[in-house]
């Protein structure tokens, strides 16, 4: 095949004539597709803006599900367990026809299939659709074990914490469509139309009990009415709105809404087009001068001085250097960085501006106490001094889960931020190992495999996320009732200004220093001029 422009024939490249074949295929079969009837975009790769600052969070190390990652040879480990998981689902017949039972009929879905993810896919049909197969026939093997725990169940899927991670991350999730259309190939037969709500609801049910098993926020089932519950995108998906509670958690029928973007979230606290979160630190709070800047300026002209002076200079600017010498940031870090546990001095990338668990209970007795729900019900009560939180259940897999659910939430249409103003709050009421223990003795974090200083460590690892939005949250209104309320405290206002005074002090030492400073200086420099030393003695 060749190509003529101006400058004569060129030869088409054959990736060039690939895509031509691609294109001109894709037209033919799907000329006739309805895009009103294609499932909406669900499964979306991590951009590397997000991805860089932590990779393990959003790469899986072990299982690949879905066309992202299954062809990376790092992990072809795992294929044989993926196949004898084939062998686990289904009957000797339909292993031995796997092809025609499965493969064929997943490859007249391949306009459906690729309409579920949002980067694009350089496979042909039949890679697509064994990709998609074997994944989605491993995954409701790994959904089935962790229900169904009997003598003849691989406990070592259970017990492995990377599978629990990988099988969370947002990049390896399979669509709900896709595993219903997988059980209904691994029936042979076609399902009756009265049958195929009965298996909605099971396979919504087997995603809602791995959700209740995995979930770091424990939220309330009602297993008397599972059939009233939304059918969801995929696993994360489900997670999400149950811990959320979205007003269409409960709808019985799938969401169509198109994603109308991509992630834009960002850890650390920016957005390609971030709107200012109304829940920010002050712009003033980064202008004050910082008493290190004050000190190190000081060291700087005492060097200059000492340069440029005589020899006996050294001499006379011993008591200066002496008082220059005192650790001041030291003693000022004390009150700087707040013993009250206000972020006085919030970047961008820092926590909220809320008062950690322990000095809301030590400075204004005020405590955390635990539900079982989502998050939409957290609030303040001032008649009770009491923050109500939703019971936690943390392990070595949670901060993977709370990072892939902020990025899903970014990413998906009409979102409003609710799961990310979630991790702020705990980011910011978690500091030390004692935030962690106060809240285990009240309940809202259930005692489990972490130490308190390792999760601990797992909430301040995760910078603030970017939240912003026209409309307040019950989230945000808490916090400005916690805060206003705490601010009320004597203790709290006496310190508070207290410290802003040193802060002005440090000025007016600055300025007293560079005086004796000059004053010395003027006394050296005549006394040596004049010999003073003649008309003392």
């Amino acid at each position: 095949m060749e190509r003529t422009n101006s400058l004569g024939t060129v030869p088409l490249s054959s990736s060039a004539r690939g895509w031509v074949e691609r294109i001109s295929n894709i037209f033919r079969n799907e000329i006739a597709i309805n895009i009103d009837h294609l499932p909406p975009v669900s499964v979306f790769a991590i951009p590397k803006t997000l991805s860089l600052q932590k990779p393990e969070a959003y790469t899986p190390q072990l299982i690949a599900l879905g066309p992202y990652h299954h062809l990376r040879p790092e992990l072809y480990q795992m294929e044989r367990y993926k196949l004898a998981a084939i062998k686990e689902i289904s009957t000797p017949e339909q292993t031995f026809n796997f092809e025609h039972v499965v493969i064929n009929k997943l490859k007249e879905k391949d306009p459906y299939i690729r309409a579920c993810y949002n980067k694009f896919m350089d496979y042909d049909q039949e890679t697509l659709a064994w990709i998609v197969a074997i994944d989605g026939c491993f995954f409701l093997h790994v959904v089935h074990s962790y229900l169904v725990q009997d003598e003849t169940t691989d406990r070592r899927l259970l017990d492995n914490t990377i599978i629990t991670r990988d099988i969370m991350m947002l990049e390896n999730q399979i669509p709900f469509i896709l595993l219903k259309e997988i059980r209904k190939s691994l029936h042979i037969c076609s399902t009756p139309d009265n049958q195929r709500k009965d298996e909605d609801i099971e396979l919504i049910s087997m995603l809602l009990q791995l959700c209740d098993t995995l979930s770091p926020v424990k939220f309330s089932i009602d297993k008397m009415n599972q059939d009233r519950y939304r059918r969801p995108l995929h696993l994360l998906d489900m997670m999400y709105h149950m811990i959320v509670n979205v007003p269409d958690c409960v709808s019985g029928s799938l969401i169509n809404d198109p994603i109308q973007r991509v992630p834009l979230y960002t850890e650390s606290g920016n957005s390609l087009n971030s709107p200012s979160s109304s829940i920010t630190s002050s712009s003033s709070s980064s202008k004050k001068e910082d008493p290190d800047i004050v000190h190190n300026n000081l060291d700087a002209i005492l060097d200059l001085v000492e340069s440029m002076g005589t020899k006996r200079t050294k001499d006379l600017l011993k008591p200066v250097m002496v008082v220059s010498s005192i650790p001041w940031s030291t003693i000022s870090g004390i009150f700087r960085k707040s013993n009250l546990g206000i972020h006085e001095e919030n970047s961008e990338d820092s926590e909220i501006s809320i008062p950690s668990v322990s000095h809301l209970w030590r400075y204004a007795k005020v405590q955390c106490k635990p539900f079982i729900g989502s998050i939409n019900e957290i609030k303040f009560l001032v008649e009770e001094a009491t923050l109500y939180l939703p019971v936690m259940n943390l392990n070595s897999s949670t901060e993977v889960i709370l990072r892939n659910l902020v990025a899903y939430e970014a990413a998906i249409s009409k979102s409003t931020l609710e799961f990310a103003r979630y991790v702020n709050l705990m980011n910011g009421i978690i500091d030390t190992a004692e935030d962690v223990r106060l809240l285990k003795q009240n309940g809202v974090i259930l005692k489990g495999g972490l130490t308190d200083d390792e999760i601990a460590e797992q909430f301040n690892g995760m910078k603030r996320c970017y939240a912003g939005s026209d409309q307040k949250s019950n989230i945000e209104i808490a916090i400005e009732k916690v805060n206003k309320f705490y601010d009320k405290k004597l203790f709290v206002r006496t310190v508070r200004r207290f410290k802003k005074n040193l802060y002005a002090s440090w000025k007016c030492l600055a300025l007293v220093s560079t005086v004796v400073l000059l004053i010395l200086l003027s006394l050296q420099t005549f006394c040596e001029f004049y010999e003073c030393r003649k008309i003392w003695q």
